[in-house]
């Protein structure tokens, strides 16, 4: 089971965005305040960002320890271009998604985590 959440992070502090859950996919709607949130200081030293995070259980029925976790930013239904902090551009398939972060639960563990920081270029 996967537990994504979201974040905006921004030099005067950080924002929940509620997720939504639909099958197997979670949403996140950034209403019009979160967006001017994270254009409010986007020339600033600490640049405004997506702090996502997937945190990954181990169901009691599965024994596959492999899981992973891809995300897409779009507006109006169009991708996003996204980046890591340092400039680089986030990899992206042709359909707007990042390439899957894949990862595995340890042995004698229940859970594991992974999250990135996201820029808008």
């Amino acid at each position: 089971m996967l537990r994504p959440s979201l974040l905006i992070v921004t030099p005067t502090g950080t924002v929940a965005v509620p997720r939504e859950d639909h099958d197997d996919v979670a949403r996140f709607r950034l209403s019009e305040a979160d967006v001017a949130r994270l254009r409010s200081s986007e020339h600033e030293l600490r640049a405004p960002c997506l702090a996502f995070q997937c945190d990954a259980f181990l169901s009691t029925s599965s024994d596959k320890r492999r899981w992973g976790w891809s995300i897409r930013v779009s507006r109006k239904g169009k991708p996003l271009a996204g980046q890591h902090l340092d400039g680089t551009p986030l990899p992206m398939r042709r359909d707007g998604y990042t390439r899957a972060r894949t990862g595995r639960i340890p042995e004698h563990s229940v859970m594991a985590r992974d999250h990135d920081l996201i820029g808008l270029a």
